[in-house]
C-alpha cells in the first residue's frame, strides 16, 4: 500500500496533542506520512513545550503535495494569528480533506466554510465570540467529530474526554482514508 501525505501546520503554541490523536487514527486507517510545515519553515514549540523543526514552509505547500491537511488547535487561532494559511485553505477545500481540530475551526469559520455545513467546534458562542461574519450556528452539532464532504471538525475538548468521541474521530478517519480525493489518479 502506498503511503499518503498528511500535511500539518505546526505554530509556536499549536496543541500537539491533537496532531497525535490524528495520525494515531490516521496510522490505523492506513500508511501515513507525516509532514509538517510552519509559516517561514522554523522550529515551533507547542503548548506543552514541544519543540519541533518543521520538514518546509508554508510557501512550499500545494494541494497537489499532500492527501490531508490537518490544522491542530492553539490559542493563536483566537488571536487572529495564523492568517497566512488561509489562501493554503482556501485552495485546499474540496480537493484534498481538512481536518479543523478544536480552535483551528475558527479559522473555517472565518472562511465562511462553516456556514452552510454541519459541523462542530468548542461552541457555537465561540465561533461567534471570535468570527463576526459567522453565521453557521443552525449547523452546528454538539458532537465531538463532524464530516462534511472534504471538511472534518473536531471539537478537541469532548474528544479528549470520550472514548466514544475517539472512535468516532477513527472511523472518520478510516473513511476518509478510504475516500478517492486521496488517489491523484481519481
Amino acid at each position: 500500500m502506498k503511503s499518503k501525505t498528511c500535511a500539518a501546520f505546526i505554530f509556536d503554541g499549536f496543541s500537539d496533542h491533537d496532531l497525535a490523536l490524528t495520525m494515531a487514527g490516521l496510522h490505523r486507517a492506513g500508511s501515513f506520512f507525516l509532514e509538517t510545515f510552519s509559516t517561514k519553515g522554523r522550529t515551533a514549540t507547542s503548548r506543552c513545550g514541544l519543540r519541533t523543526l518543521p520538514h518546509t514552509s508554508l510557501s512550499y505547500m500545494s494541494p497537489d503535495d499532500f492527501d490531508l491537511l490537518v490544522l491542530p488547535g492553539g490559542e493563536q487561532w483566537e488571536k487572529g494569528d495564523n492568517l497566512e494559511i488561509f489562501p493554503l485553505i482556501t485552495a485546499t477545500v474540496g480537493r484534498r480533506p481538512i481536518i479543523a481540530i478544536s480552535e483551528a475551526t475558527l479559522a473555517l469559520a472565518d472562511l465562511g466554510l462553516l456556514n452552510n455545513i454541519p459541523h462542530t467546534g468548542i461552541h457555537p458562542d465561540h465561533f461567534e465570540q471570535f468570527c463576526p461574519d459567522y453565521k453557521g450556528s443552525p449547523w452546528f452539532q454538539s458532537q465531538p467529530c463532524i464530516s462534511a464532504g472534504t471538511v472534518v471538525t473536531v471539537n478537541g475538548a469532548t474528544l479528549m474526554q470520550s472514548s466514544h468521541g475517539m472512535l468516532g474521530l477513527f472511523d472518520t478517519l478510516q473513511e476518509i482514508s478510504a475516500n478517492e480525493l486521496f488517489d491523484p489518479a481519481c
